[in-house]
C-alpha cells in the first residue's frame, strides 16, 4: 500500500462514511479481527479525553460507531486526513476533527495493514 492508498482508505472508506452517517460502510476499512484503540479527540456528549475505547473485531467497532455517528452528525464534526505515510505493512497519519463548535482538533494515528485493510488502528489527540 502506498501513502496515497492509505490516505484514500482512511479518508474515503473510513472517515467519509462516518461523516455521512454510514458506519456500516466505514467498517470496510478494517479486517474482521481489527484491533481498534481510540482515545477521544473531540469532547462531546459525555465523551472526554479520558475515554479510551479498546475494541476487537468489526462487530465491536460497528456497535460503537452506530451510537457515536449520530452524535457526531448532530454536532456537525468532520474528519480530515492531512497526511499519511505508509511502508506497505504499516503507516502513520495526521488528521483533524473539524467542527463549528470550536477550534479544529488534531490527532495522530498508527495503523497496521493486512490484505489491503487495517488490522490495527490506534488514535490519540495530538495535544
Amino acid at each position: 500500500m502506498t501513502d496515497q492508498e492509505l490516505l484514500e482508505l482512511l479518508q474515503g472508506t473510513y472517515f467519509d462514511n462516518i461523516d455521512t452517517g454510514h458506519p456500516e460502510l466505514a467498517i470496510h476499512a478494517f479486517t474482521e479481527d481489527v484491533e481498534w484503540i481510540h482515545t477521544q479527540v473531540w469532547e462531546h456528549d459525555g465523551h472526554d479525553r479520558s475515554t479510551i475505547d479498546t475494541l476487537s473485531g468489526t462487530d465491536q467497532v460497528f456497535a460503537l460507531l452506530q451510537g457515536r455517528v449520530p452524535e457526531m452528525q448532530t454536532i456537525q464534526i468532520e474528519h480530515k486526513v492531512r497526511k499519511a505515510l505508509c511502508d506497505g505493512e504499516s503507516g502513520a497519519f495526521r488528521a483533524e476533527v473539524v467542527g463549528p463548535g470550536g477550534p479544529d482538533k488534531a490527532f495522530i494515528g498508527w495503523v497496521e495493514l493486512r490484505g489491503g485493510k487495517i488490522s490495527k488502528y490506534v488514535v490519540y489527540p495530538e495535544r
